[in-house]
């Protein structure tokens, strides 16, 4: 008896519906993913074993069942061809109608019910690990039937479209990708293929096709990289539809870490990459610009302060241009690090000309944020060594030091100097990292009859001789005679303490950006906040999570920002894992790592103190029970990413890549359900709500780089009051931009900001050039003077 819709067959019912639930949104009535169905029929005319799997809430399937079929003890959403006088479920029967129903056709209810439900079925890897080939099957259909266009067209009454119909098989696609780890790779391959056809063939396929290849980038990396060109090509097509900004750009923050891509992508594929974030950036700052001049209808139609900023509406917004602003800056300085150094510089001037727009009144605009883009271009095109550490090693004697600093632009230099050998430490402060470094100069030895010069600073002087000062160092890295324009001399920065306390604040912002996440284990059967919290362990799959989470890191003396871990006393626990880039860090703060004392603190408040404070919660759930968000209850807490392991045994393959065989022994292998939970007060914008099965291998990495998604937009969204989220290169740029407002020479022009970049007020008020006026300068000698100003602009003495 077929147990999916369809038409009897003569006076005899010879189907059932197994799915009464729908997904509304969708303008189709599909299956709630996750969510078991049940059967319109009365269930005592089941055998038991299908009433039990149909209805998952009632008592248990019994264990020698469990063993016998090979499944995870939770059940759901599995439904099949049933032998009434006997428990036994024939799969196999079962798959071989769903190919026959999809490829060769039938009456429109029954392939309706089949593909609707289908994705739901399929979802319990472990029960259909056994039927490979089947699966594979199903597999091929559909990507040629997406490919080609060949699925059935639904009926005019049905009011429905080809497109939707589309979204479904695309669907059910998504989930075969668990099972590519299986697959032949030429079959993994058509997967990856299928997608890159849905982004342009249907106007409702794009969104989900970009979705699964964000999925694919950890699933089926060969088969991205392979098909990148022409995902890219079909991406940048796309950026007119701005519903589809937040998943491309966030598809290509995914692909950003993917290795492969990198070692073999193009430079026109490069600059196609480039080019989308620049689109984006332009339409991100004109959307933000009608709402800040909507939300204040007095003011200028300039942006307010044109780093970005501006305030947000109410949780139900539907749009959030500062999240594609700031993704589109992630996605640029991302790849322009994953490019091998070798190719690096060859990329700075198509950027540069891209980050530069015109304002209202024609004047080229760069703005803050892109001025760190370019700090971070002039410190890593030819440099891949990544942060250097303060030098601590002596200057021969630290007797004879002098030291001197000086703004150089947008950086700060300090040179500390041992006058009589000459040996200088260097600390060069920018924006998107500190260089430190030593410098010798490399004096030969005097000819015998080289007669010495008296040197007046030594005389009377008790000590080794001066020979050289920092500034002469500085001369010799920083300078030659040619004229240098006023706005762009070195500012000399005196050594007082209000200069100390703005380097002590400098160096205090970090150079990557920090995020933190919870990551909660939910025991069996726990339902209750206290019991979660209380938890000493998690299970091997929880701990084989967090092993590819990150890196396990001490606390105790950590020189790393733990996000409000100790770090002297233990009190969070011995250890913790992290995770960091160039650009990036997340630390992950785990209650089962975490000190448990129930006698003292009954409700976990310690351990409540980290995990509810976290904008992000990654949930493990063992628990055999949905997890509901209010169940770790905070005002602060926006995104849940809940993870459900399903546990399965299989064959070990024989060799590799040969698929299931049984050779050598079960295996206990594992599948998640991911999905993501927001709070009702979130915006409903974000993209990665739609529940994903991935494997074992690519979970934490799936996981790890939502964490960091989710991270950026509930820091964007919790500074809605204040206009903006500051990065903490953009952080650290300010801090120089406030030196120079405060040290500059600002009775000669401006000398706040370099000539022609940002706005009067990203230049200290230079309201010449606001106006439109400009500049009066003229080339001299090789460099840069102003007009009747040649002395100032030659004499070095006044920056040294």
């Amino acid at each position: 008896m077929h147990l999916f819709a369809g038409r009897s067959r003569g006076n005899k019912p010879s189907s059932r519906n197994l799915f009464a639930s729908t997904q509304r949104g969708t303008g189709l009535e599909m299956p709630e993913e996750g969510v078991s169905g049940h059967i319109e029929l009365p269930a005592e005319t089941l055998p038991e074993l299908l009433r039990k799997l149909a209805y998952p809430s009632d008592a248990s399937v019994p264990l020698e069942i469990i063993r016998r079929l090979d499944v995870p003890t939770e059940l759901p959403k599995v439904y099949a061809l049933a032998d009434p006088k006997s428990d036994n479920i024939d799969l196999s029967s079962w798959l071989d109608s769903v190919i026959e129903t999809l490829s060769k056709g039938t009456d429109w209810k029954t392939y309706y019910d089949v593909s609707t439900k289908l994705p739901s079925q399929l979802a319990n890897v472990g029960i259909f690990i056994d039927h490979l080939p089947q699966v594979e099957k199903i597999q091929d259909v559909l990507c040629d039937q997406l490919r080609k266009n060949s699925f059935p067209e639904p009926p005019a009454t049905s009011r429905l479209k080809k497109g939707d119909i589309a979204f479904v098989l695309f669907h059910t696609l998504t989930v075969l990708v668990a099972y590519s780890e299986w697959f032949r790779p030429q079959k993994a391959m058509s997967i990856v293929q299928a997608f890159l056809a849905g982004i342009s063939k249907w106007d409702r396929t794009p969104k989900c096709c970009i979705h699964a290849l964000a999925l694919c980038c950890h699933e089926i990396p060969k088969g991205v990289d392979k098909c990148l060109s022409l995902i890219l090509d079909q991406m940048s097509r796309k950026i007119s539809q701005l519903d589809l900004a937040m998943d491309i750009l966030e598809f290509l923050t995914r692909l950003s870490r993917l290795t492969l891509a990198y070692q073999s992508i193009g430079v026109e594929s490069l600059r196609t990459i480039f080019g989308i974030c620049c689109s984006y950036l332009r339409d991100s700052r004109e959307k933000r610009r009608t709402m800040t001049d909507a939300a204040n209808p007095k003011s200028s139609n300039r942006l307010s302060n044109q780093s970005g900023g501006t305030s947000m509406s109410t949780p139900e917004k539907t749009e959030l241009p500062e999240y594609v602003y700031v993704l589109a800056y992630h996605v640029i300085t991302h790849w322009f690090l994953a490019i091998p150094i070798a190719d690096r510089s060859t990329h700075v001037g198509w950027i540069a000309k891209n980050l530069v727009w015109m304002d209202e009144r024609g004047n080229e605009i760069v703005e803050e944020q892109s001025q760190v883009i370019l700090d971070m271009m002039h410190r890593t095109a030819y440099l891949d060594l990544g942060e250097t550490t303060k030098p601590t090693a002596p200057l021969d004697s630290e007797r004879n030091i002098v030291k001197q600093m000086w703004l150089v632009g947008m950086s700060i230099v300090t040179m500390e100097t041992n006058t009589t050998s000459g040996r200088t430490r260097i600390i060069k402060r920018q924006a998107s990292g500190t260089t430190c470094a030593f410098y010798q100069q490399l004096t030969a030895p005097l000819p015998s009859h080289h007669v010495g010069a008296h040197n007046p600073s030594s005389s009377g002087i008790r000590g080794p001789p001066v020979n050289i000062y920092p500034q002469h160092v500085f001369l010799t890295h920083h300078s030659t005679i040619s004229p240098i324009a006023i706005p762009m001399q070195p500012i000399v920065l005196p050594e007082n303490d209000q200069t100390r306390r703005a380097i002590a604040t400098f160096d205090r912002i970090d150079t990557v950006d920090g995020h933190k996440a919870g990551v909660i284990f939910v025991d069996d059967g726990q339902t209750e906040e206290k019991e979660i919290l209380a938890n000493k362990d998690g299970s091997v799959a929880f701990h084989d999570f967090l092993e590819g989470l990150g890196t396990k890191v001490m606390l105790k003396g950590a020189t790393f920002n733990t996000q409000g871990l100790d770090r002297e006393n233990d009190m969070d626990g011995t250890h913790t894992y992290a995770w960091r880039d160039r650009v990036s860090e997340i630390v992950f703060h785990i209650p089962t790592m975490m000190p448990t004392d129930l006698k003292h603190d009954v409700q976990c408040t310690n351990k409540k103190r980290h995990t509810g404070n976290d904008f992000v919660n990654i949930i493990f759930n063992e628990s055999g029970k949905p997890f509901r968000f209010e169940t770790i209850d905070s005002e602060f807490n926006y995104v849940n990413i809940v993870i459900t392991p399903q546990q399965f045994a299989v064959q070990r393959p024989s060799t590799p890549g040969s698929g299931i065989s049984d050779s050598t022994g079960p295996e206990t292998r594992y599948s998640f359900d991911v999905r993501v939970m927001c709070s009702p007060s979130f915006p409903k914008v974000w993209s990665a709500t739609a529940p994903t099965i991935v494997s074992a291998s690519s979970l934490a990495s799936y996981v790890r780089q939502l964490a960091f998604n989710a991270s950026v937009l509930s820091l964007v969204w919790s500074n809605r009051g204040g206009g903006e989220h500051v990065s903490n290169w953009r952080g650290r740029f300010r801090e120089i931009s406030r030196l120079r407002e405060r040290y500059a020479n600002t009775g000669n022009t401006s000398n706040v900001g370099y000539p022609q970049m940002g706005t009067a007020e990203d230049r200290g008020g230079a309201k010449s050039y606001w106006e439109g006026d400009a500049w009066t300068g003229k080339l001299a000698d090789g460099g840069m003077a102003e007009a009747g100003q040649h002395l100032l602009s030659i004499d070095f003495t006044r920056w040294t």
